[in-house]
């Protein structure tokens, strides 16, 4: 009996030292940091909610392969608890507070501004980092000492879209935007934008993206006042068929479309022949950056999808916090996290967005590049710097 527990003990031993010289189990060990994440998982933005999730999950199993973090000397791990918030801000507010009380996340991401205008009235005193995916700027406008905002502004991805077509002649704009919230701020800041460049906006026909099917109607509208260009905001899909619909009916003219608009995915529902020429965010896949190429090979391989905006910068703001903590050598104090993010910019390897500075209300800035679609064919990447908007216009801007 001693014999075969003896060897029992040493065989126990063995396979505890080749699992902890394989990392296998010394993380395991240390403390786990929950994240939360609330998010639109069901419903017609549950591609989106996804897309922000996947990101995030993404982030943290590579952190936790590569051994965790050390922090002040301890072993750290994360773990993503995502809840599905249907896109409403109610359900938003909800999740974050049921994860403060049965999880206590240092760091909570969320992807629309609804949900992230309802927290930020409680993430102070109840203790959480609030990471916002937006580029609606009202979210820095609260003064939060304890949030952080990507990607940028609304206004700037619009000017850059409206710079290019302002190159190319254009200068009747239409609009066709989608009528929820963040079509409506897109459709107002392309006005005050375009009219201070001097342009003219000759219709305006917003429509729920998410119900509409048939979009003659509007068409109809817009294409009667014969514009130059239409700019559209909402989802790939509808603003594809949008697009389809216009060249049905004779359009010939382009669009500027605003960031929620992805071409690769547009591309899926209409064929870059109709599409051309546009004018819009470039993909992610195809942005000139070495680490960006990289990283989207390997969410294609692990996650199985086009890796978006969305998932890349979730991916590249988990490993900020990450490289925080250990700056500040602590999970626990917010004020010297917060505090440590600017000096790890950019975030070395994984700073796939090239996210290189934070502003004093906490937008992340970070390189852009637009993309046009010209006879048919993705045209190359056009490097647009935020410098100069950022200098004029403010992180905080929003147009009266």
């Amino acid at each position: 009996m001693k014999k075969g527990i003896g060897l029992y003990l040493v065989v126990a031993l063995a396979s505890f030292l080749t699992l902890f010289a394989s990392g296998d189990v010394g993380p395991a060990m240390g403390e786990v940091i929950n994240v939360g994440y609330t998010g639109p998982l069901s419903g017609g933005a549950a591609k989106y909610g996804q897309n922000n999730l996947d990101g995030l999950k993404m982030a943290v199993d590579e952190i936790n392969e590569a051994g965790g973090i050390s922090v002040a000397g301890k072993a750290h791990t994360f773990k993503v608890i995502a809840l599905d918030d249907r896109y409403r801000p109610a359900d938003a507010v909800t999740n974050a507070r049921r994860f403060v009380e049965l999880h206590k996340p240092p760091f909570i991401f969320c992807p629309h501004s609804g949900g992230i205008l309802g927290m930020l009235k409680f993430n102070e005193p109840e203790g959480f980092i609030l990471h916002g995916y937006t580029d609606n700027p009202a979210i820095l406008q609260q003064g939060n000492k304890w949030l952080v905002k990507a990607p940028m502004s609304m206004g700037f991805y619009n000017f850059g879209i409206m710079e290019i077509g302002w190159k190319k002649g254009w200068r009747k704009g239409a609009l066709l935007c989608g009528s929820h919230e963040a079509g409506k701020m897109g459709e107002k800041i392309f006005e005050l934008l375009w009219k201070e460049m001097g342009g003219e906006i000759v219709a305006n026909a917003p429509a729920d993206y998410s119900k509409v099917t048939d979009f003659y109607p509007y068409l109809t509208k817009v294409l009667a006042t014969k514009p130059d260009a239409i700019f559209l905001y909402g989802p790939s899909e509808p603003s594809a068929m949008v697009i389809s619909t216009a060249r049905e009916l004779g359009f010939k003219g382009g669009f500027m479309l605003g960031s929620q608009c992805k071409l690769d995915e547009m591309e899926k529902v209409a064929p870059l022949t109709l599409l051309t020429p546009s004018i819009g965010v470039c993909p992610v896949g195809m942005m000139p950056l070495p680490m960006m190429q990289e990283y989207s090979k390997r969410h294609g391989q692990k996650v199985g999808t086009i890796p978006t905006s969305e998932s890349a910068f979730n991916y590249e703001v988990m490993y900020i916090f990450a490289e925080a903590m250990k700056k500040a050598g602590t999970v626990k104090d917010l004020d010297k996290i917060m505090a440590a993010i600017p000096s790890v910019l950019p975030v070395g390897k994984h700073a796939i967005r090239g996210i290189h500075s934070m502003t004093k209300e906490g937008q992340f800035l970070s390189g852009y590049f637009a993309m046009e679609i010209v006879s048919g064919k993705f045209a190359p990447p056009i490097n647009v710097d935020p410098g100069p908007w950022y200098k004029k216009y403010g992180a905080t801007w929003i147009p009266k």
